[in-house]
């Protein structure tokens, strides 16, 4: 069996090695919307479908809380437009001190937007606030 900490270490380098080659706003890009369709995809698969779609508010917090459930991170907290991420399974793999740059953190995003998405049928638009190992915070609007 492999250890679930391998293949994260190595789905964040494979995600490094995107940005090495298109580059920063490219690999931005690309992992946030790999995120989109993950996220529909691997709740998809854990759930089917939903009986109803939620409203966006309900559809946030619901995401939120299945970040945490699903291990993604230890805390997730929603306020006043502001999703506060902690204890991140993705910025922990990040081998740099300065994560702000990396895609990693738009997969995140993507994952999070998609997340919504399917609980709701409505788009969302997250923009990073405040970057740092261990600690997320995304506004939306």
């Amino acid at each position: 069996m492999v250890d679930p900490d391998i293949l994260l270490i190595s789905m964040v380098e494979l995600i490094e090695g995107v940005r090495n080659l298109i580059g920063d706003k490219g690999a931005n890009a690309v992992l946030r919307d790999a995120g989109r369709h993950s996220g529909p995809k691997l709740l998809e698969s854990l759930i089917g479908h939903l009986p109803e779609q939620y409203d966006r508010d309900k559809a946030i917090n619901t995401a939120c809380n299945m970040l945490e459930e699903l291990g993604f991170a230890k805390k997730v907290e929603v306020s006043d437009g502001t999703i506060v991420v902690e204890n991140d399974i993705f910025s922990d793999a990040i081998r740099e001190e300065d994560i702000n740059k990396s895609p990693v953190v738009y997969f995140m995003i993507g994952l999070l937007e998609g997340f919504i998405q399917f609980m709701s049928e409505q788009k969302i638009f997250l923009s990073p606030k405040e970057i740092e190992k261990g600690r997320l915070v995304f506004s939306y609007s």
